[in-house]
């Protein structure tokens, strides 16, 4: 009974009970191994980490050790315990850095020595390698390489398309370009590099298209330049030059448009051959009849000591004091006085013969300068104030009474480094006893004058005379003298 109704019943109404049993069963198993499983993995988890921290400081020790093996090894080269910051700086790239197949070391050697002179505060210090500083010091020799030009950069619309273009002001003389097809007023805007035409845009601009244009002696420097003709329009002009050496004209001279007792002479610099072609300029206008002089220094960024001297040694009597050089001790030092001096080699043209001290001396003459007088340009400007009175016309100078000096590291170091220092080694004062540094040197009460507006929209070296403003109060001056 009780089983028929408990089978009538199981059939009935109990049929789903046995499964639910079992569901409860499998969940309970699901569970129990879920903790398993979640105990197991923690495990696992806590054992790799132990593991991998272990790896990872056996891989820390053995990157310190490496590390304290490269200063070891420092050390025991050095052996004075005195090793530097870049010499660790040098091991650990060379030991652990990716590239370090690739370190081209002379050149990260390079910067390292100009960033460290440049961060200095010096703002004239820098490092140079052996073949700028050779092209610097052919620079200061009045020498050159290329085709021998001298320009300014100029845009040029042409057909309704502007080019960057370098203007040609002056064409030195027995220059390379001399003989070929170019004229003074041409504007060069393309040069041939391996078969192909580039412009001045194309090459990067001012700097290297110029280096493009110098390129070395014996090559071919091929050139595209605009012209203007007759109709106000431009033609092609295709140049050729075999590049060789020249000598730069640190001076041009003229005699004035407007009054033909006037002899302008401009200096572009104080470079070695500045002294001669100084000489030449003024004897040239006093046989053309000039009777007044304008010594232009105006962009002039003064240049070396030994030309400065030179100049003023025709300018002014012997043994006039031309400046004082003072050292980091405050000490005046190395006084340069207006005299005969004989040099030889490289020096040679900035030798003055006792009979040339002063021969220029009693020149009716007057000064322009402008903000970008600099330098030297100062001194010449200072010490014809100081001792001859001269008028001073145009701007306020720049303001730079500091000189540099050049080391050479190679002699310094028997040949084991090469490259040059240039660094600031002294102040300087000239006859008055006054520093002008970061001052500048004042025009003369009344003749003070800026470039007017008109003047300001040409090129300095393309600005006509009559439109010049601050060459015709110079002008006035010295007729006034």
């Amino acid at each position: 009974m009780d089983y028929n109704d408990y089978n009538d019943y199981s059939w009935m109404e109990y049929p789903k009970q046995p499964k639910r049993r079992k569901k409860r069963e499998w969940r309970c198993s699901l569970t129990v191994l879920l903790a398993l499983l979640s105990v197991a993995i923690v495990a696992t988890m806590m054992l790799t980490f132990t593991l991998t921290s272990k790896w990872v400081r056996a891989q820390d020790s053995e990157i310190i050790a490496e590390q304290q093996q490269t200063i070891d090894v420092l050390r025991d080269t050095l052996k004075d315990d005195s090793f530097t910051k870049l010499q660790i700086l040098a091991s650990l790239l060379e030991e652990y850095s990716y590239y370090s197949n690739q370190f081209d070391k002379e050149q990260m050697l390079d910067q390292v020595m100009r960033a460290y002179t440049e961060a200095t505060g010096d703002n004239y210090a820098a490092y140079y390698t052996d073949e700028e500083y050779a092209a610097l010091s052919s620079d200061n020799a009045g020498a050159g390489v290329g085709i021998g030009v001298s320009v300014v950069q100029e845009p040029l619309v042409v057909e309704g398309q502007e080019f960057l273009t370098f203007n040609i002001i002056t064409i030195f003389k027995n220059a390379p370009a001399q003989k070929s097809n170019l004229r003074v007023g041409d504007s060069i805007y393309a040069i041939e590099i391996d078969g192909e035409y580039k412009s001045v845009a194309q090459l990067g601009g001012y700097t290297p298209a110029l280096n493009a244009i110098r390129g070395e002696i014996g090559s071919t420097a091929k050139l595209l330049a605009f012209r203007p003709d007759k109709n106000g329009g431009y033609e092609i002009i295709e140049a050729a030059i075999v590049r060789n050496t020249y000598t730069k004209e640190s001076v041009t001279y003229r005699v004035s448009e407007t009054d033909a007792s006037v002899g302008i002479v401009h200096l572009s610099e104080f470079d070695l051959q500045t002294p001669v072609q100084f000489k030449e300029a003024v004897k040239a206008l006093q046989a053309k009849g000039v009777e007044h002089f304008i010594f232009d220094v105006r962009n002039n960024p003064g240049g070396d000591l030994q030309s400065i001297k030179a100049v003023l040694s025709f300018l002014l009597e012997d043994g006039k004091l031309i400046l004082t050089a003072v050292d980091n001790k405050g000490r005046h030092v190395n006084p340069v006085y207006a005299g005969a001096e004989s040099f030889s080699g490289t020096y040679a043209p900035c030798s003055v013969e006792a009979e040339e001290v002063g021969m220029f001396a009693n020149l009716d003459m007057v000064v322009l300068c402008n903000g970008n007088t600099a330098s030297a340009a100062e001194v010449f400007t200072a010490s014809l104030r100081d001792h001859k009175n001269v008028t001073i016309v145009g701007e306020t100078t720049f303001g730079k009474g500091i000189m540099q000096r050049y080391y050479s590291l190679s002699n310094m170091t028997a040949g084991a480094f090469d490259g040059y220092v240039k660094m600031t080694t002294h102040a300087y004062v000239t006859a008055c006893g006054v520093t002008y540094h970061d001052i500048g040197i004042a025009p003369t009460e009344g003749y003070a004058v800026e470039l007017s507006e008109e003047a300001l929209e040409y090129h300095f070296y393309l600005l006509p005379e009559h439109l010049d403003n601050q060459l015709q109060k110079a002008i006035e001056a010295v007729k006034n003298n």
